[in-house]
């Protein structure tokens, strides 16, 4: 492998499939287990798009991606076919790794804009909910509440105290 290759997000393991991002080389899909060099023995499915710094996510029908430019697909992630892709959310930089809770797909950029997306086989966007302040880190899901840090605040939001 190159000096060069860019390796930032971190690699997802759903039923029993590796995936491995990287924005230079394909995100690779292994099926686990093996030893020594799995790299055709166990692969799956590659795709050309990966993503540089935000880690993929699924929920182990669909495969959601984000570049750090913000644009998405949506691919089977079982056989890595596209199923939807190649689209653009708002035009800023994304850092942050999507999240999966509730039927949504949850994407922050640098802005701290949050693109709340229907998860499934169509590109359909809910909501656009801007929190004014840079933000780097994922959301976080936990007990029904959302998660949110930009640079100033941690937002709680959902039903009930926290």
């Amino acid at each position: 492998m190159s000096p060069n290759v860019s390796l930032i997000a971190s690699p997802l393991v759903y039923d029993e499939i590796l995936n491995v991002p990287s924005r230079v080389l394909p995100l690779i899909a292994f099926r686990a287990g093996g030893r020594g060099d799995i790299t055709q023995s166990h692969k799956l499915w590659s795709f050309m798009n990966g993503p540089d710094v935000p880690t993929p996510v699924t929920d182990g029908k669909y495969f959601y991606s984000v570049n750090d430019r913000g644009i998405v697909w949506c691919l089977d992630a079982k056989t890595g076919q596209e199923v939807w892709g190649g689209q653009r959310i708002k035009s800023a930089i994304y850092s942050a790794s999507p999240v999966l809770a509730d039927g949504k797909v949850y994407v922050i950029n640098e802005e701290g804009l949050t693109t709340v997306m229907k998860a499934g086989p169509k590109l359909e966007v809910l909501a656009e909910n801007d929190l004014g302040d840079f933000t780097l880190s994922s959301p976080a899901i936990s007990d029904g509440h959302l998660f949110i840090r930009t640079a100033q605040v941690l937002y709680s939001i959902g039903k009930g105290e926290r």
